[in-house]
């Protein structure tokens, strides 16, 4: 496979990678601050071709994290990712984050590891956590829970592998490691179309909600 822009804006650390899937290791780096993402995203990317000496056009594909996770931050990625695709006429793949995080355990234990299973849950806030289960057989990935919205601190079996956010940061280079692995990545027929799966409401939404400001019907 060709160069492949990795895009991770599901979490607080937002992340951004060019790299080849085949290979070892992306280059990544680090978005300084969200309230800052719509512009560093761009430039970013930028930086990045520059240092691989490439140039857009040598992308034969966009990778993002489709979430759960931060309602604005993946509104921004995802609208980037798709964006770059239309204009390029490249591909656009899709996988949750927190595949991503349980890719970084699974690639730091080893390929040869067989039979891994790995929990990786990040704070959602008011009192919940984004869970999911993930199993690691040879060179293929499968969702044994998908991430879903359950209470903080009611615990998981996570089998051999453990991953949680202080463990195991989601990135951009393992979305990318993790199109090299059967089951890894999803293909988005119509970009232009798609939309992810915020998980639940922005904060704002749930705010009015709360308030009563809910649909009058």
């Amino acid at each position: 496979m060709t160069l492949v822009l990795g895009l991770d804006t599901a979490t607080d650390r937002a992340t951004i990678a060019l790299g080849v899937p085949a290979r070892a290791a992306a280059h990544e780096v680090a978005l300084p601050a969200r309230r800052e993402l719509s512009r560093d995203i761009e430039r970013v990317t930028a930086e990045l071709l520059r240092r691989e000496h490439a140039e857009p056009g040598d992308l034969g594909g966009v990778i993002v994290a489709d979430g759960p996770g931060s309602f604005t931050g993946l509104r921004i990625g995802i609208a980037f990712a798709k964006g770059l695709c239309r204009a390029l006429g490249i591909p656009l793949w899709t996988t949750p984050s927190m595949l991503g995080a349980a890719t970084s355990v699974a690639r730091s234990v080893g390929a040869s590891v067989r039979g891994l299973t790995v929990v990786v849950e990040y704070d959602a806030l008011r009192g919940e956590v984004y869970r999911a289960v993930y199993g690691f057989e040879g060179g293929a990935v499968v969702a044994l829970a998908a991430p879903e919205l359950a209470p903080a601190g009611s615990g998981a079996d996570g089998g051999p592998g453990h991953a949680t956010a202080g463990e195991a940061q989601a990135s951009a280079a393992s979305l990318i490691a993790a199109l090299d692995m059967k089951g890894g990545a999803v293909r988005v027929p119509d970009p232009a179309a798609w939309e992810p799966a915020y998980g639940r409401p922005a904060e704002a939404e749930a705010r009015r909600l709360r308030q009563g400001g809910g649909d009058d019907r």
